[in-house]
């Protein structure tokens, strides 16, 4: 009896923790890969049948196995699951509060739960379930927005009765979507913002020119930032317009101008309209002290970004003296000069304008190793933008560019000594973003295969900007890192990829081994994420428990737990199905009680 006690409260805490985990901001693009959801998806159906025999565990077992179920829906992120779980929200709401009366008409005590912790559990699912139905509800009325009618013809062909409703708040399609798109822009999720703000501009009405306005400039900037020039000129002039149209009406003028000013001649010389160009930087100088006080901060800012836009500029257009004369007692001809910039440009998000400096500083020192695989970095970055908008032509051009530099700074270091291992990890990386999983097996044996050495200590930093280059598990990380910026080492990460590429390319005898690998060149002194690393590469491998394991060692309070909850759920709903193809012999790790009560 005490075991079956343990096993329903240790269902009920993951069911809890996994409601927690679900992130309606951002989860509706595209699935989240779970290990074995149709296993996951029995085991709570399995639950919810038992919980229906066994009379005794009725009032709660089914609402923790319906609630289950409604989560895993979650995860599919297509509109039918959507739909499928706010049902079984409603229906898990319901059972609670038959639960709740039934509970408090039986004097008799449950076999499992004592009545009173049963009584606080019910109360606590249905408070957490109310607002949970009003978000699912909320989410699918934006993803159906999102699509064409006749993909979600059997939604639409729904009762009216049984489909979600928009939300409660009464936020018009237009504002919705744009908050959608916004959360996504925030991220650097610049494709799938873009996606978002065009919708919302299309929903917009005629007489909703503020909105349009914010939505065109900002729907521009991310296609500029993205490297889509040309459509990013032609929404930030339709901005302006509508800008100029409302200072008309209001008989004045506002910051927001002045810096779409700056923002569109940016853009103008990326198309190399150049004077054009600098007629627009020109305005947006001039404009802007009209409107923010001379010790603003914001002015000294906006200033220091105007000077950044035009010398990427002048460099575009090869007039580096002119663009080393901006800041004063600066050789005009130094690559250090620009690779300075290129930071600059960097921690600001300016892709272009990176990729610029980065190109310019390459005229001076040619051979710089350094350099050039910062650039294959970017350009990476521009052709992973250009694939998720679905612009081959772009993708297939950029990803060249990457892949030849990639290999120049990999040439120029075999000249002086072995490639770097950050060097070789990111080449890795950028062969596993691309699918090249068999050529990037060699590449990553070379690094996992050197002897650990102050060398990895320095590791590698991923930031938002990067995002775009990693695979889907690196990238939620670094969305989940407190800063936006997550150091990983390279070897790890090395450890990491290459047992993807093995799985990918069908030797999981390998993968496993690799994993395994991986497990023993850990320790306690390495950072906190490579447990994370390690825990993927376990997942994949087939080994859930031991990944489990590695997720709780990943907890770090410099970082969002979230993530490492989620893993964590996920691997212990996996680790108790049946697992015909799992490694034989495997050790198996079973979390404490305390450990799953910690949780919480």
């Amino acid at each position: 009896m005490d075991k079956d006690r343990s096993q329903m409260k240790q269902l009920l805490r993951l069911v809890w923790i996994t409601m927690e985990k679900v992130d309606f901001k951002q989860k509706w693009a595209q699935p989240v890969q779970v290990s074995r959801m149709d296993e996951a998806e029995r085991f709570f159906t399995e639950v919810l049948t038992s919980a229906c025999k066994e009379r005794t565990i009725i009032p709660i077992g089914q609402v923790c196995a319906v609630v289950g179920l409604g989560e895993l829906y979650l995860l599919r992120h297509d509109p039918k699951s959507l739909v499928k779980a706010a049902a079984l929200f409603n229906t898990a709401l319901e059972l609670c509060q038959e639960s709740e009366v039934g509970a408090q008409n039986n004097s008799s005590p449950s076999a499992l739960i004592e009545q009173e912790e049963q009584q606080g559990l019910l109360g606590d699912y249905k408070r957490r379930l109310s607002p949970r139905r009003e978000r699912c509800a909320a989410a699918f009325a934006l993803l159906l927005q999102t699509r064409n009618r006749a993909e979600a013809a059997d939604i639409a062909d729904m009762p009216e009765t049984h489909r979600p409703q928009i939300d409660s708040e009464g936020s018009s399609p237009a504002s919705s979507l744009a908050s959608q798109g916004y959360s996504y822009l925030k991220d650097d999720e610049f494709p799938k913002a873009a996606f978002l703000l065009k919708k919302a501009l299309a929903a917009c009405g005629e007489k909703d020119i503020e909105d349009r306005a914010k939505y065109s400039q900002d729907l521009g900037d991310a296609l500029r930032k993205m490297g889509d020039v040309q459509q990013a000129i032609v929404h930030l002039q339709r901005a302006l317009q509508e800008r100029i149209l409302l200072n008309d009406e209001a008989d004045e003028g506002d910051v927001a101008t002045a810096q779409l000013l700056a923002l569109f001649g940016a853009c103008l010389s990326a198309g190399e309209q150049f004077d054009l160009a600098y007629a627009y930087m020109e305005a947006a100088e001039e404009t802007l002290p009209m409107y923010l006080d001379e010790n603003d901060p914001d002015l000294n800012e906006s200033r220091k970004m105007n000077d950044l836009l035009r010398m990427a500029s002048l460099a575009r257009e090869g007039k580096t003296e002119e663009a080393g004369k901006i800041f004063r007692n600066v050789d005009p001809t130094a690559s250090d000069l620009y690779r300075s910039l290129a930071s600059h440009t960097y921690d600001k998000g300016l892709l272009l304008e990176t990729i610029q400096f980065h190109e310019t500083a390459m005229v001076f020192a040619p051979d710089n190793t350094s350099n050039q695989h910062n650039m294959a970095c970017m350009y990476h970055a521009r052709a992973q933008y250009a694939r998720e908008a679905g612009n081959d032509d772009i993708y297939n051009k950029i990803v060249r560019l990457a892949e030849k530099n990639f290999r120049q700074a990999i040439s120029q270091n075999e000249k002086d000594g072995n490639p770097g291992m950050g060097l070789l990890a990111e080449y890795g990386n950028f062969l596993c973003r691309n699918e090249q999983w068999s050529d990037a097996i060699p590449v990553l044996r070379e690094v996992v295969d050197r002897p650990k050495s102050t060398e990895d200590a320095s590791g590698l930093i991923y930031n938002q900007m990067e995002m775009i280059t990693l695979l889907d598990e690196i990238k939620a990380e670094v969305k989940n890192a407190k800063d936006k910026s997550l150091p990983v080492s390279q070897r790890h990460l090395a450890y990491y990829l290459l047992t993807r590429a093995l799985k990918e390319t069908g030797e999981e005898e390998k993968a496993d081994q690799t994993a395994q690998e991986f497990q023993a060149d850990l320790d306690s002194g390495d950072k906190l994420f490579s447990w994370s690393l390690l825990g993927y590469a376990l997942r994949h491998a087939g080994r859930p428990q031991e990944a489990s394991a590695a997720f709780m060692r990943a907890f770090d309070d410099e970082r969002s737990e979230d993530l490492a909850r989620q893993n964590f759920s996920a691997c212990l709903v996996s680790s108790n199905l049946n697992k015909p193809d799992g490694p034989a012999e495997q050790p198996t790790y079973k979390p404490t009680q305390e450990e799953i009560l910690d949780l919480d």
